[in-house]
């Protein structure tokens, strides 16, 4: 904002000699937020952390929700649900981040994903609220086959069957 004060004023009245002008900033900052992919593991955790950014520096903070939700990923068995509300990016920063745990496992399965979402943003235009988590699935059967003998014989074929099997 600005003021503008009239002064020296001939010929009239003064009501009000000052005025305030305000320009309105259109230029906020966009916020998104990325998609990230961890390997699942085999047992314990392990921890994805998506970066919420700006795309530049803001003269002020800039507020905002952020919430997993399930995809084909299942919250409690696949990684540990979060939600934080209140979130800041301080004035002069252009990111925060946040946190997701995952559960390894030794379960033959598809890649998995859950959604990381951004909402009640102040300060900031939306550019990208939403992220996947890809848990990428390091498991796969083994497959093995089983030794046969069998005896020649004099005559006549013999049928040797073999098994393969995955585990």
């Amino acid at each position: 904002t600005f003021a503008v004060n009239v002064s020296s004023v001939s010929g009239a009245t003064v009501g009000d000699g000052s005025a305030t002008g305000t320009i309105t900033n259109d230029d906020s900052p966009v916020l998104t937020i990325a998609d990230v992919s961890i390997t699942e593991g085999n047992s314990s955790t392990s921890t994805m952390t998506f970066t919420v950014s700006l795309d530049r520096v803001s003269i002020i903070p800039v507020a905002f929700d952020i919430a997993t939700s399930d995809g084909t990923a299942t919250a409690a068995s696949d990684y540990v649900a979060s939600s934080l509300i209140g979130q800041t990016i301080p004035a002069g920063q252009t990111s925060k981040t946040f946190s997701v745990t995952i559960n390894g496992d030794t379960t033959v399965e598809a890649n998995e994903t859950f959604t990381v979402n951004v909402s009640n943003v102040s300060g900031a235009t939306v550019g990208d609220g939403s992220a996947t988590g890809t848990i990428t699935n390091d498991d796969s059967p083994v497959l093995t086959i089983a030794d046969v003998s069998i005896t020649e014989g004099n005559s006549s074929a013999s049928t040797m069957t073999f098994t393969v099997s995955l585990d």
